[in-house]
């Protein structure tokens, strides 16, 4: 470990780290974009939008009932609080498609959806 006597020593070896960790990061996101394509899979840039973006997507009142799933093979799978937001999102498919087109670059060509079952009738 370098002992830096002097602060622009130490901040040239801070900037060589963090050279070092980007390309690391570059080949990382390389590698999972090409794992992600031999899957059937969307991007990871696209994958994580659509999810940690989902409330700016499709609304928040949407997104209280309407969540997603899975990601595979470019159709979304969503889950719904219960079966009227099913017929629900039949209707809005087309519209939600054209957003997360046109928001996340992604080539998403369907949704299904599945009904959340209910935790409490155990």
């Amino acid at each position: 470990m370098s002992n830096f006597n002097n602060p622009s020593e130490q901040s040239l070896e801070e900037d060589r780290q963090i050279d070092a960790s980007m390309g690391s990061l570059g080949r990382l996101s390389t590698e999972l974009n090409a794992l992600l394509s031999r899957l059937g899979s969307e991007p990871a840039s696209v994958v994580n939008s659509v999810f940690t973006d989902w409330v700016t997507l499709v609304g928040e009142h949407v997104a209280q009932h309407v969540a997603p799933i899975k990601l595979e093979n470019s159709r979304l799978l969503v889950e719904v609080t219960e079966a009227a937001w099913a017929t629900q999102m039949r209707f809005l498919e087309p519209q939600l498609l054209t957003t997360l087109s046109t928001a996340t670059s992604s080539n998403i060509v369907g949704i299904d959806v599945r009904v959340k079952r209910n935790s409490r009738s155990k």
